[in-house]
């Protein structure tokens, strides 16, 4: 199968994610993506309990998005090419890709073995609002691997950027404003419930 992961804390998810999700089912032919929380963030960021984040994700599986525990499960911070590495041995038959926003460009060198994640798996970039030098930066980084076709810029025209993102989400909640327009109803309801990011 030819399969794309987007991974990243989802807290919380949000209807950005539930727009990248369908834009690339529609330009791309794969079979299944696969949204996967992390446990902990690599560059230390403070997130939500990995199990109410993984509970609210849940919301968003449907014909073909699977949402995968491999990360929350392993209980410590976990990098991305550990993951592919894993995969690619335990699924040797299927094709793995790797989705990431044009706002993680700019860390993206800091990430652990960034070269072998291009040079052996495809990086899908989608484009987000916040990101204006992702482009450039993306440039610079292709004259640094061998296999530079591996990184997919996807077309602003062909995916108008997202606009919504999960501290947007958290900011409105605290301001006690309206989220219904950025997150799906069942995920509104669980944070509502569970009094999340008062």
């Amino acid at each position: 199968m030819n399969i794309a992961i987007l991974g990243g804390s989802f807290d919380p998810p949000h209807r950005g994610h539930v727009a990248i999700v369908n834009r690339l089912f529609n330009l791309y032919h794969f079979d299944q993506i696969w949204i996967m929380p992390c446990y902990q963030h690599p560059f230390n960021k403070n997130l939500s309990a990995p199990n109410k984040r993984f509970e609210m994700t849940k919301f968003l599986e449907k014909n073909g998005v699977k949402i995968s525990d491999f990360e929350i499960k392993k209980n410590v911070t976990n990098y991305t090419i550990n993951t592919l590495r894993f995969l690619t041995k335990k699924y040797p038959k299927d094709k793995f890709s790797w989705i990431i926003g044009t706002d993680q460009i700019d860390n993206f060198t800091k990430w652990r073995k960034w070269q072998e994640i291009i040079n052996k798996f495809k990086l899908i970039v989608v484009p987000r609002a916040t990101a204006k030098k992702a482009e450039k930066r993306l440039k610079n980084i292709t004259k640094l691997v061998t296999t530079p076709e591996n990184i997919i810029l996807i077309d602003k025209e062909k995916f108008p950027p997202i606009y919504i993102s999960s501290t947007l989400v958290r900011k409105k909640i605290k301001e006690k404003k309206s989220i219904s327009n950025l997150v799906p109803k069942k995920i509104e309801e669980y944070i509502i419930q569970n009094k999340l990011y008062l």
